[in-house]
Formats: structure tokens, sequence, C-alpha cells
């Protein structure tokens, strides 16, 4: 049974391998793979929950693709500590790429569409050191734009969303009655999973959003208390006779 949690996700990804299918990175899928599922995280709101997805593809003997977003409101991809998880997660054996946000694309001429996921890329590639191959579209159901960039692997492209069948996890929720015997019946397809929906334990929507909320609190007051007494030390050094 599908319940979001980490227990679940494991199974599905065992039953999928007993069914006989390689379960991959894009980096790691083959010509000569007969039967696969191209395994894919969008990673919209925390680094940490991408880390704990990365350790369970790992448990399960698995590579997948993590989509980094560097507008993301909720986390910073170029930060040093953001940086150490994207280490962190590629070094566990998985394929790092680009989440790139359209919003105002459509402002922007081809050319320059091309130019701002080139420059989004060699941020993210110049900061973390890991090659970036490979990239993503955000929500692209929200935005009319529908452009390939050459110089990348999208995960957009007909070949893997036309030519085989896109699964996704959006929302929290499947759009098949058992998801489960669906892509074991499905010679190949892509599947995303969204890490902030997997726990530990069974959590609803608002759950995960409220405990996002506080994770996201707790890091702005922490950074704001830091600045405050950076800020008052250095007051305080200023003082005349100090």
């Amino acid at each position: 049974m599908i319940n979001f949690t980490h227990n679940s996700y494991l199974t599905l990804l065992a039953d999928i391998k007993a069914s006989g299918k390689k379960i991959c990175s894009f980096r790691d899928l083959k010509a000569t793979d007969e039967a696969y599922v191209i395994l894919r995280h969008d990673i919209d709101f925390s680094l940490e929950k991408a880390l704990d997805m990365a350790h369970l593809d790992t448990t399960a003997g698995v590579t997948s693709t993590f989509f980094f977003l560097l507008t993301a409101p909720y986390y910073n991809p170029l930060s040093e500590e953001g940086v150490a998880y994207i280490k962190k997660i590629a070094a566990l054996g998985h394929e790092c790429g680009l989440h790139y946000d359209c919003t105002s694309f459509e402002y922007l001429s081809e050319a320059q569409r091309q130019h701002r996921v080139e420059t989004l890329a060699n941020a993210l590639q110049d900061v973390s050191g890991i090659p970036i191959k490979i990239i993503a579209q955000h929500k692209p159901a929200k935005s009319p734009i529908r452009q390939e960039f050459p110089a990348y692997v999208n995960a957009y492209s007909p070949q893997y969303i036309s030519d085989i069948v896109y699964v996704s996890d959006s929302r929290r929720m499947f759009r098949h009655a058992d998801i489960t015997e669906f892509l074991k019946q499905t010679p190949k397809s892509q599947l995303l999973i969204h890490p902030i929906w997997w726990n530990e334990n069974p959590m609803t929507r608002e759950e995960i959003m409220q405990s996002q909320l506080s994770k996201t609190n707790e890091y702005i007051h922490h950074l704001l208390d830091d600045e405050i007494t950076s800020i008052n030390n250095y007051i305080e050094k200023m003082k005349p006779g100090s």
C-alpha cells in the first residue's frame, strides 16, 4: 500500500525491480535497456528531504536524478549549506541537474531563454563542482513555454514523456489506482517523485506543509539571530575604548 512513507517507497522500488525492470537515473539509462523506470526527483522545497530520498534510493540499490531549483523560495542551493547537501547526494552516486522556472520566459526571445538556462546551469555547476548536463522545467503545466535546449538532456523531451509513460506523484497523488502494478506492467516509464511528500510516518498534505513552514521559520530565525549578534558585536567593538 502506498501511504507515502519511506517504507512504502522502498517497497515500491523493490516490487518494480522484482518485476525485472531496471530503475536508474537518466545518466545511467542505456540504449540497450528494454524494460526500465527512469527515477527522478524535483526538489521544490527542501534539500534535507532530498538527501533523505537519496539515501533511500541508495538503500534500494538504484540511482536517480535530482533537479535543483536555483530560484526556489524555500532553500538556497548556492549557499555553503546548500552546496554541501548537493555534494552529498552526488557522492551517493546520483545524478544532479537543473530545475528551471519559466516564469517571465514569455517575455524573452528563444535566444534569451537559451542564455538564461545556460546561465543557471553554469552557476549550479561552478558553485557545486558537479557537471550539469540535464534539465527539467519547474511546473510545466502552468507555463506555455515548450522549448528545447540542445546543450542539455531535457527530462521533458518527447522521448521521455511521449515515447514512454510519464508518471508523477504531483500534489501527493498518483493518477492510477495501483501505481505499483501499473509500473510493473509498463515496459518503459519515467517516474517523478517529490521528496517533500514522503516521510518516516504517514502525514497529510496539511501536516507536511505545516512541518515545512515550521522548519523554514526556524531556519530564517536562526539566520536573523546570527545577523543581530554580528551587528551587536560590531557595534560593541566600535565603542570608544573598546
